[in-house]
């Protein structure tokens, strides 16, 4: 109760400040489609023509057209000379960007200037409504109403709307109003001595529409936003909240399009922290494509000063309760068969001492793709990489591995494909340690594969589905790695510990695609089943010594089942899973991997998503969102995380939207394993959010 007194009590001058600079925005220009050199055609029950004083007079279900524009009224008299036009009884004036209805109306048909009494226009865009007594068009975009109100509503009695004495619309700039009042129906539930309301549609400079918060975590908050543009392909956000239990808050959303192929965002924000609260700050920068000389470069940058970071702003799983913070920053260069890639990662460890994690500063590949011998079945690849790993405690160290491959293509008639293949692999260390300084070592490895393909084509002749093909795709793998001492080498990473392998591998793929033909002359090939099951046979594991009798031989891997199934365009299902054939459990006991994830949606708003994550005694993990648009006009999200292993429920939120026409409210409750909380916001429809407040619990406080 006290977080909403502590709302309550400001609420209503923030929503004053809020409307004062609130930033949506739109034009739509009545009147645009009179143009004076058109000609103008009227259509009525009864017609004359004043010579003396050029004016035709038109009564019974008028029509006067010019241009894109129609005049619709009871009565019209059009002054040929002057260009003007008087209408009187349900009088509408419609053009392509809107309606115009009146009792009364004058209108200078060349230059769309007039008066009117009783008047109401509808742009049609954006939905906005402009009303008054007294509407007079004093230019070519700009209006001037006396005892009216605009709104984004629909109906007589609108949701919402603001109502003035006086007050002035540009389109394309402002609704400027003095002594405004904000109406809830017909009720007046809100005063500003002065209002300004954007109604454009081209990006311009200015302060966007504040918002207003209360929660446990972070106190009061007020969040204001300044909208810059800089070029036409450049513009920036500045931001300036006030935190009351954390700090004030600094923020920039830099966005940039440079050429066709160039473009990013950049973000940063930083706290400076009241009392016992610590500055924090966070770095964003996401970046797609091409420097000089034909080279790609991508960023995926993102850096946090703590995880409290993530702690107090993160809002979804996956972000507040992220470990880690990584940045990666790649440029390449492709040729017709070569590809140079160069790296840069770098990733801040939350949880533990980040001295000690190793980063990749730079990493570069170069690979050369398969080139084949003229007239022969033989093809020759080559790869290497270079890496420098650093940290500031512990060894660094330079590894620069290299691996030629010489393959070959061969076909049993059309029955098999056959693809040997032998690869030597190369790796030479430089360190920080004291010794000799450098390492090396070299490992051979050889693989054969052996496929073929069945297939067959069924016709169930059904009104979409036309044919479906089934194909079997079985797939023999042979695989051998030298076994070769790599005791002296650094271990940075897995390349530093090649083990053997003497590997026997059976695969096979299940395939179904559909023909699909909805409409005539319109066929659609659509995968709507994927099945491979595979499984391994470990020679050296079937050759392995036994000291001791209760050390039984695993020679044979768990059995892998890949399952994609897309039946519909609305649902779907995945399925990857491991069966262990050497257990001596029953039941779900032997699968030492199962993960599964699938939905159904009707299009309409409603579905159905879960996931489930399973790796024998380390992980039990089930996901779970539920979208509801039933009961329209509310409209209902619930997420659910829960953990098998620990038994207990990591995440409930549930999200309530009354969607009305013209605005909406929206409730969040939310409840964490040390945090529960919940979320109010109200937003009008063209205006955005205008306040949002919320609250702890009954969680842990602080």
């Amino acid at each position: 109760m006290n977080d909403l007194l502590c709302y309550f009590r400001s609420v209503s001058w923030f929503v004053f400040f809020s409307l004062l600079l609130a930033g949506t925005s739109w034009s739509q220009e009545i009147g645009a489609g009179l143009d004076t050199q058109s000609p103008v055609a009227i259509e009525a029950d009864e017609l004359t023509y004043d010579e003396a004083t050029s004016t035709y007079r038109a009564s019974g279900q008028v029509q006067l057209h010019k241009g894109g524009v129609s005049l619709l009224s009871d009565r019209i008299e059009w002054n040929t000379a002057t260009g003007e036009a008087s209408a009187k009884g349900h009088v509408r004036l419609v053009e392509p960007g809107g309606l115009l209805e009146a009792e009364n109306m004058v209108i200078d048909l060349d230059s769309g200037t007039g008066r009117m009494t009783n008047g109401h226009i509808l742009l049609s865009d954006r939905n906005f409504h402009i009303a008054g007594a007294e509407i007079e068009k004093l230019g070519e975009q700009t209006y001037q109403v006396r005892d009216g109100f605009f709104t984004t509503c629909d109906g007589p009695v609108p949701s919402w709307k603001f109502g003035a004495r006086k007050f002035n619309v540009t389109l394309g700039k402002y609704a400027r109003a003095k002594h405004a009042i904000f109406y809830i129906h017909n009720i007046p539930v809100l005063y500003t001595p002065y209002l300004i309301y954007p109604v454009k549609t081209e990006r311009e400079s200015g302060f966007l529409n504040p918002r207003y918060g209360y929660s446990k975590k972070r106190g009061t908050e007020i969040s204001l936003a300044y909208y810059q543009v800089i070029d036409r392909h450049l513009d920036a956000t500045f931001y300036l909240d006030y935190l009351s239990d954390m700090g004030l808050g600094k923020g920039l959303e830099y966005r940039y399009i440079f050429g066709e192929d160039n473009e990013g965002i950049l973000k940063g924000y930083h706290i400076n922290g009241f009392q016992d609260f610590d500055n924090r700050y966070a770095f964003d920068w996401l970046h797609f494509g091409h420097l000089p000389g034909k080279v790609r470069l991508a960023a995926d940058v993102e850096y946090v000063s703590s995880r409290d970071y993530f702690d107090d702003f993160g809002e979804v799983a996956g972000e507040y309760n992220k470990d880690k913070a990584q940045s990666v920053v790649t440029a390449s260069r492709n040729w017709e068969k070569m590809n140079l890639t160069g790296l840069l990662k770098y990733t801040k460890d939350l949880e533990q001492n980040n001295d000690q994690t190793l980063q990749r500063l730079p990493e570069i590949d170069l690979a050369s793709g398969l080139r084949h011998f003229d007239e022969t079945p033989f093809y020759f690849d080559f790869g290497s990489s270079y890496t420098y790993f650093w940290r500031q405690e512990g060894v660094k160290g330079q590894r620069l591995t290299a691996r030629p491959a010489l393959s070959a293509l061969f076909h049993a008639g059309r029955l098999f494909e056959v693809q040997p293949e032998v690869g030597y692999t190369e790796r030479l260390y430089w360190t920080s340690e004291e010794g000799p300084g450098h390492e090396r070592e070299g490992i051979f490895d050889f693989s054969n594969r052996l496929v073929t393909r069945f297939s067959r084509v069924f016709v169930p002749d059904g009104e979409v589905i036309k044919k479906i093909r089934h194909s079997i795709e079985p797939e023999l793998v042979y695989s051998y790695i030298s076994p070769e001492n790599q005791d002296h080498l650094p271990q940075f990473d897995a390349v530093d510990d090649i083990g053997p392998e003497n590997k026997i591998a059976l695969a096979i793929v299940n395939r179904f695609t559909a023909r699909l033909e909805p409409e005539a002359d319109n066929v659609i090939y659509h995968e709507f089943l994927y099945l491979r099951l595979s499984q391994e046979y470990d020679v050296r594991e079937s050759r392995r010594d036994r000291l001791n009798p209760q050390d039984d031989l695993r020679p044979f891997s768990d059995i892998r089942a890949e399952v994609i199934l897309r039946p519909t365009r609305w649902s779907y299902l995945d399925v990857d899973t491991r069966y262990d054939v050497n257990s001596r459990e029953d039941g779900f006991n032997r699968f030492t991997v199962f993960n599964a994830r699938g939905g159904v949606r009707n299009g309409a708003g409603n579905g159905l998503d879960l996931e489930y994550r399973y790796r024998k005694e380390s992980l039990g993990y089930l996901a779970g969102a539920l979208d509801m648009a039933w009961f329209k006009p509310f409209y209902v999200n619930y997420q659910h995380r829960y953990d098998f292993e620990e038994q207990l429920t990591l995440e409930r939120v549930l999200n309530i939207e009354y969607r009305a026409q013209c605005w909406s409210i929206f409730l969040t409750l939310r409840d964490r394993l040390e945090d529960k909380e919940y979320l109010v916001t109200f937003a009008l429809s063209g205006v955005g959010k205008l306040t949002e407040f919320g609250g702890s619990l009954g969680g842990p406080e602080g």
